[in-house]
């Protein structure tokens, strides 16, 4: 037996005003249709819930009734205040997923700007590299990454962001620390640590050498420790290198020049939630606005 929440809450009124006329005035509604609605109510529930006089005052029945249909509206409330909150974007939950290229440059200052504006949004904020991003997205464990694609899943849609070219990454002590720029050539016979990012260079036959390597490792912050140990070099875009490590050199690798791009990634067949929405708007605000890049 179902009713709906105006009819409960006319119930409510009636019973607070000891007035049809009074509740119909309130609900903003004829004395006649108020009736009708508490008529209805009374005849499928197969009791009556008011003595009809001056004041109308709640039968026994009635008056049982009437905390239980005071709590079911105080609710229904409650979830339309919350929904509407989460339309306006006041509350609700966002998780977001980046590469270390953009949790280094641009993840704190986004963050720092988007907590500002939006304080009561729940942000879960997550570190991997594209491949890992990819998956998150498609598991629906976050709405929004930053990322290079790798999968070329036909679930995604990427929106490019900016570009970086590759380059050698190995210890300040290495001899080719300090070159200009390196040919692909001149580097395939080093001890590479290879890196799910080299999966964005499968394309090009000059950097061939790096797609079978016999020592991988999966995470950025074991690659810059093996790195800062000098235990073997690696090929990464130039914003990869976090800014605060002195002792890691960057080499641009020329002839040919590749660059990767960076873009944000989400599902390609579900609409973003409000809280996700903004995000987007303030990182393509952000990161394509004209000025000093990091």
């Amino acid at each position: 037996m179902t009713f709906s929440i105006n009819q409960y809450r006319y119930f409510i009124w009636v019973a607070e005003s000891g007035s049809f006329r009074a509740a119909a005035v309130r609900a903003c509604r004829s004395q006649p249709a108020v009736s009708l609605a508490i008529k209805d109510m009374e005849e499928r529930l197969g009791q009556p819930l008011f003595e009809r006089g001056t004041p109308v005052v709640p039968t026994p029945f009635g008056q049982s009734c009437l905390e239980v249909a005071r709590r079911l509206v105080e609710h229904a409330d409650s979830v339309a205040t919350t929904l509407a909150s989460l339309a306006r974007s006041k509350g609700g939950f966002l998780g977001i997923a980046s590469v270390s290229t953009f949790a280094t440059h641009w993840m704190p200052q986004l963050v720092q700007m988007y907590r500002q504006s939006y304080p009561e949004i729940m942000l879960n904020v997550y570190d991997d590299n594209s491949e890992g991003v990819e998956r998150m997205i498609l598991r629906g464990q976050v709405e929004l990454g930053v990322c290079s694609v790798v999968s070329n899943d036909p679930r995604l849609h990427f929106t490019p962001l900016f570009e970086d070219e590759f380059g050698l990454v190995c210890h300040r002590s290495h001899p080719l620390a300090h070159r200009p720029w390196l040919s692909w050539h001149e580097i395939a016979d080093l001890p590479h640590i290879g890196t799910v990012a080299h999966r964005q260079l499968e394309s090009h036959k000059a950097a061939a050498f790096l797609l079978d390597r016999p020592f991988y490792v999966s995470h950025m912050m074991s690659l810059l420790a093996m790195l800062s140990r000098n235990m073997g070099v690696t090929v990464l875009a130039r914003l990869g290198v976090p800014p605060d490590r002195d002792d890691l050199a960057f080499v641009p690798l020329r002839r040919p020049s590749i660059r990767r791009c960076l873009g944000v990634m989400k599902a390609a067949d579900s609409s973003l939630s409000p809280a996700a929405r903004l995000m987007e708007e303030l990182l393509l605000k952000e990161v394509l606005a004209p000025g000093p890049q990091p």
